[in-house]
């Protein structure tokens, strides 16, 4: 059987050898967070541990940093907090994942969605007209914006438009869920969201930066943990592997970006080479460096998913949340370019392990699998 390849770390990176011995020293402490004796304090030393150093990772104070059970959580926090605070119109990014704009219409407010250009970049020029006629009615202007979209791979303005919102008095969340350990944290918006298990740590634990003096509101209540701003026993663990997760990224960040880019590159390039009508989508945009979204006409990516899949390699039609449907994705749609994509796309997401020869892996397979194609439909 054919060695496992896998290029889908934008759904999840594989846990980190340096998470795993984190997270399993962790677990070998048996005390509760909260609790006053000495265990306790031990499980308490390991979430402040790694508080410190996922802020440090995120450039922010580690007294604003709120651990979460995901990344969506830590989103539909923010969210809420600014509707309890009055925000009654909230402007979502076309580019967001479904973890903002199901939660903005799910509140029940007007939502406006940030409109996109074909290259997957937000229309900076909508947003500063919009803030500049902000009827006061609908409250403090609200902004949700992802840094990097997950299925293009597209980098936004952030710092633009952080000084845009702020400037009109308002609220801006930024999705760094993709974006962390990938660029650099140089924003610092109202409301900044993280996940551990896109940098290498274990699923299941987010973050929330909450910026002095902007609004908060408990999304989960009961015991008094957190500081009283989200309650239910810390996954100390989960935490003990995120910070461990975190602590990667001063060492090995730089490194990893470069040498990911250059196996992008080599797919990217190969790929054009067989495939003279292929698209890729944000290509002429500044995109992560791990991420390419590609779309071959007249071909159902889910085909081709299956097909990579039986060559054990593992990709991804979009989201992790909605891979396998067949149609252009929300991203896709937002660009305006559903019509080169009808049947869909691939994403290919790179991360720490990956090789530079996994290229010449991928692309032998996909010869092998168009190859196989066009004697079919011979």
């Amino acid at each position: 059987m054919k060695t496992p390849l896998y290029l889908d770390y934008n759904a999840s990176s594989p846990a980190r050898p340096e998470v795993i011995a984190a997270m399993n020293a962790a677990l070998l402490t048996p005390g509760n967070a909260s609790a006053p004796h000495g265990f306790g304090r031990s499980a308490s030393k390991l979430v402040e541990d790694g508080r410190e150093a996922v802020a440090l990772a995120m450039g922010v104070c580690a007294q604003d940093l709120i651990f979460t059970a995901s990344g969506t959580e830590a989103v539909n926090t923010a969210i809420k907090s600014a509707v309890d605070a009055g925000c009654k119109r909230l402007l979502v990014s076309s580019m967001d994942h479904p973890a903002s704009f199901l939660m903005a219409e799910a509140v029940g407010t007007k939502v406006d969605f940030i409109p996109a250009n074909a290259n997957g970049q937000l229309d900076m020029g909508w947003l500063a007209d919009t803030l500049n006629n902000w009827d006061e009615k609908d409250g403090r202007p609200f902004v949700s914006m992802v840094a990097a979209n997950s299925e293009t791979g597209v980098l936004q303005d952030v710092e633009q438009a952080t000084d845009s919102v702020q400037t009109a008095n308002g609220l801006i969340l930024v999705d760094a869920i993709q974006a962390l350990g990938k660029i650099p944290m140089t924003f610092m918006p109202d409301y900044l969201a993280v996940s551990a298990h896109k940098i290498g740590g274990p699923q299941g634990v987010g973050a929330l930066y909450v910026s002095p003096s902007t609004p908060f509101s408990s999304y989960m209540v009961g015991g008094g943990q957190e500081k009283r701003r989200r309650a239910g026993t810390l996954n100390v663990a989960g935490i003990a592997g995120f910070g461990a997760a975190a602590n990667t990224l001063s060492n090995k960040a730089m490194s990893d970006l470069n040498h990911t880019c250059a196996i992008r590159d080599a797919i990217e390039s190969g790929l054009k080479a067989m495939e003279p009508e292929l698209i890729i989508f944000g290509e002429n945009a500044k995109r992560l460096p791990n991420t390419s979204f590609f779309a071959v006409p007249d071909t159902a990516s889910s085909t081709l998913m299956m097909a990579l899949d039986l060559e054990n390699i593992s990709v991804s039609t979009g989201l992790a949340c909605s891979s396998g449907k067949v149609g252009a994705s929300r991203a896709v749609t937002a660009m305006g370019l559903s019509d080169k994509a009808p049947n869909g796309a691939i994403r290919i997401s790179l991360g720490y392990s990956s090789k530079l020869e996994d290229a010449d892996i991928f692309l032998q397979a996909w010869a092998k699998i168009r190859r196989h194609a066009l004697k079919g439909a011979a």
